[in-house]
């Protein structure tokens, strides 16, 4: 799924590509050019992640995706959350910190990027940030990283950790540099 923050409007019969490195998949697609020019492709890297409830079913909990949206300078990091989320908070996407006790619960956190809420949806709330070139050094070399918001009911934190497995790989195929 292409979210908005990083989506296009595509063409009647696009052409697409679709990778998994690991826990995260690179999809591009092919968008025809409005003034005839040749076409432009495309490319996000994405994880999304479900919970299975106590009933069996299994509903989505976060999704991430990564990449350059036509027009913009640098690579953005957008994030779709459950929909009752404290808007005013925004979210904090981190790793665990160098250092520290190894047993130490909860680890100590560096924050990468704190985004902003855009826009809500029936399926969540999205969020995205810009991601620097020490964010993207850091996300690719992580064995820990977090996604943590805020529920409007009760204004409890919520972490959810996001695998890394293959995100160095994806990050490459993407052909992307952060600002």
């Amino acid at each position: 799924m292409f979210l908005p923050a990083i989506a296009c409007a595509q063409s009647a019969e696009p052409s697409s590509t679709t990778a998994t490195y690991g826990a995260w998949t690179v999809t591009c697609a092919a968008k025809a050019a409005q003034d005839g020019a040749a076409a432009e492709k495309v490319c996000q890297m994405t994880i999304s992640l479900s919970l299975k409830g106590t009933d069996g079913q299994v509903s989505p909990l976060i999704e991430v995706a990564i990449g350059q949206p036509p027009g913009d300078t640098g690579a953005r990091i957008v994030v779709q959350v459950p929909i009752d989320v404290a808007l005013r908070e925004g979210l904090t996407v981190s790793v665990d910190a160098a250092g520290g006790d190894s047993a130490q619960s909860p680890k100590p956190q560096t924050d990468l990027a704190n985004a902003t809420y855009f826009a809500c949806v029936p399926q969540g709330c999205v969020a995205d940030a810009a991601l620097t070139t020490q964010a993207v050094a850091a996300l690719t070399t992580a064995t820990a990283t977090n996604v943590t918001f805020t529920t409007l009911a009760g204004a409890k934190k919520i972490t959810v950790p996001v695998p890394m497995a293959g995100f160095g790989d994806a990050w490459t195929a993407l052909g992307l540099t952060a600002p």
